[in-house]
């Protein structure tokens, strides 16, 4: 079965990125299907009726997202009925529902232009819109190719995330789901410490070495981002108890060559997992930031329950707050500089006398792009510790953009965290 998806707005011709296409192609894959295609179209009308012709030639399942708002330039219900030859028809439920929609919001009178929004193509059936005044819309209809005629499925959702998430996981996907046979699991293991390179050459091996019958099959992938690789893996076959065999069996063989560099499985993040460590052991942390810019403390508040383990963070971006707020001394900045393993102790120290945790980081480095020298290049990072027994730093070298960098030294102070309290030696 071939499923395609159209993204319909001119925002993602200019740049915006498209996470409907990332969330729906992920839902697909977690159910044993995938998109054959993903095409992002602007707002204009003989585009896109173009590329629907195309789509209902070739594909079984269209969905589309986006361009069922009130303004001129959502024109989808529109350009998909004109397509099919077919009628459109104001729907009196939908426009009740609009009208509640608004009184919620005590507007007694449903702006006219949203009216238009209450506009269904015949035959199609309507879906709610519990987050907003688009509804969704789901059409079967038979389309002509080459002479012969084929069965298709249209459905037309709401662009925004919020509302269209939602209505694709209580419409489409369970339609989708009866056409996934077999039984499919999927898995990932998230590996913090190494490149993308060094995990592919160990894991090589093993994904050579995998032999499967005729009763299952496997799928590897592997992705970085922020100096985290994700090894993603799907075992399909009949039986269920071979299936979840192979992917322990699979978990265990990668355990075995990639160690304690694994933090993680399937939705683990590190700050997730730090969180649960902390708990466990009853230890608490803070953290004094200066090239992160809060970046840590925000990660880690992200995780609910974090109040039980986080204490502190501070911002200290200029010398004077170093000086203020942590004590580090004013002779330190002057012979080491801000960015110096000297400053990275004194700023650990600091935060942990004021906030009195187990485990004090911070960090300091340059971000970029400027602010660089040959002696101190942008990338350079030096992340400080501290806890009652010793005083520790740590020295990196990061490559990237700004954001990059600052995203890899989040994580890899977290990750530092980690190993502090599994009790294993981290390299820098």
């Amino acid at each position: 079965m071939r499923i395609e998806l159209i993204c319909t707005g001119s925002e993602f011709l200019a740049g915006k990125l498209n996470t409907n296409a990332a969330y729906i192609g992920l839902r697909l894959f977690n159910i044993g299907l995938e998109l054959s295609c993903v095409t992002d179209i602007g707002d204009k009308k003989q585009d896109l009726a173009k590329q629907f012709n195309i789509a209902f030639a070739r594909s079984n399942v269209i969905v589309v997202t986006g361009g069922l708002g009130p303004t001129f330039d959502d024109i989808t219900v529109e350009t998909a009925a004109e397509c099919l030859d077919l009628s459109i028809y104001s729907e009196e439920k939908v426009l009740k529902s609009i009208q509640e929609y608004f009184a919620k919001k005590s507007i007694s009178k449903i702006p006219k232009i949203n009216e238009r929004q209450a506009n269904i193509i015949n035959s199609a059936k309507v879906l709610e819109n519990h987050l907003g005044t688009a509804p969704g819309q789901a059409l079967h209809f038979e389309f002509k190719n080459d002479g012969k005629k084929g069965r298709k499925t249209l459905f037309l959702l709401p662009g925004p995330p919020r509302e269209m998430k939602p209505m694709f996981e209580e419409n489409v996907e369970p339609f989708l789901k009866s056409y996934s046979s077999g039984i499919r699991k999927n898995a990932s293991l998230r590996v913090f410490g190494l490149s993308e390179s060094a995990v592919a050459e160990a894991i090589e091996p093993i994904i050579e070495e995998a032999k499967f019958g005729d009763s299952q099959a496997v799928e590897f992938g592997i992705l970085a981002s922020d100096s985290i690789v994700d090894i993603k893996f799907a075992v399909s076959g009949v039986n269920e108890f071979v299936v979840d065999n192979a992917v322990k069996n699979l978990n265990l063989r990668f355990g075995d060559v990639l160690k304690d560099n694994i933090f993680g499985y399937n939705e683990d993040t590190l700050a997730s997992v730090v969180g649960k460590l902390l708990i466990q052991k009853r230890k608490t942390v803070s953290f004094a930031e200066s090239c992160t810019g809060g970046k840590i403390a925000s990660a880690i508040t992200d995780v609910a329950g974090s109040s039980l383990y986080f204490k502190s963070s501070v911002v200290t971006y200029s010398n004077e707050s170093k000086i203020k707020i942590l004590g580090v001394k004013e002779e330190t900045l002057k012979n080491f500089g801000a960015v110096s393993e000297e400053t990275a102790k004194e700023m650990a120290c600091g935060i942990l006398n004021l906030t009195v945790s187990d485990y004090a980081f911070s960090v300091t480095g340059i971000a970029g792009p400027g602010g660089s020298s040959k002696v101190k290049p942008v990338g350079l990072v030096y992340v400080g510790f501290a806890d009652k027994k010793k005083t520790e730093s740590f020295k990196f070298n990061f490559a990237g953009t700004r954001k990059d960098i600052r995203g890899k030294t989040v994580n890899t102070v977290l990750d530092l965290l980690r190993k502090k309290l599994i009790e294993k030696q981290y390299k820098s």
